[in-house]
């Protein structure tokens, strides 16, 4: 029941956020954080760190990260890949799906594509969970918080995305994983360690 009332919730904040930035009352805070981290991102290391893991962490490049792993998981955990493939294919769908129905503009207008709500974000959110679902770790959470803070605060220095755009993302991926977990427990083949015997 839970599991529920947190998809219910994170689904709510999503559309509330698509109310407020319909009727424009995030532009206030949307142009603070832009100002903020002009403000006090100024080295280059910083800005070509920015620029680097922008694309290295490409939708395209985190799809191709994703299916590498669901390639390993259909080789020892067919169970796995079919349910975690069909999970990861869901929430790009999704994301997809937003961007054409809300059809924001990007804060820089020559960038191509819409802005809500951030592929870049998104993609790397399924990316650390998909990863974290197989093998949780607090390294791996650390390094996973560290990615998608890194993505977010480069999406919105490059102009690429608002911060609310990223924002949404997260609220995306937490709606999903409550999904996840909610089909976990219902099925007791995500507990198996081993995998099957091909004999």
């Amino acid at each position: 029941m839970k599991y529920y009332i947190k998809m219910v919730v994170a689904a709510i904040c999503i559309l509330l956020l698509m109310v407020c930035i319909h009727f424009q009352l995030t532009t206030g805070l949307d142009r603070a954080v832009y100002q903020t981290l002009r403000e006090h991102m100024k080295s280059e290391v910083v800005v070509q760190y920015l620029h680097i893991i922008s694309n290295v962490f490409s939708p395209v490049n985190c799809l191709i990260y994703i299916l590498i792993i669901l390639v390993g998981l259909f080789v020892y955990r067919r169970f796995l890949f079919w349910w975690y493939g069909l999970w990861c294919f869901s929430i790009f769908a999704i994301g997809t799906f937003l961007k054409y129905v809300i059809q924001r503009t990007r804060p820089n207008i020559d960038i191509d594509g819409f802005s809500f709500p951030s592929m870049h974000v998104l993609s790397i959110c399924i990316l650390v969970s998909f990863i974290l679902l197989l093998k949780r770790n607090k390294l791996l959470k650390i390094i996973a918080v560290c990615l998608v803070v890194s993505l977010m605060i480069s999406r919105i220095y490059l102009q690429a995305h608002y911060f609310t755009d990223t924002l949404a993302s997260l609220f995306v991926i937490y709606m999903m994983l409550q999904a996840c977990y909610l089909m976990q427990n219902s099925d007791k083949r995500f507990q198996t360690t081993e995998p099957p015997d091909k004999n």
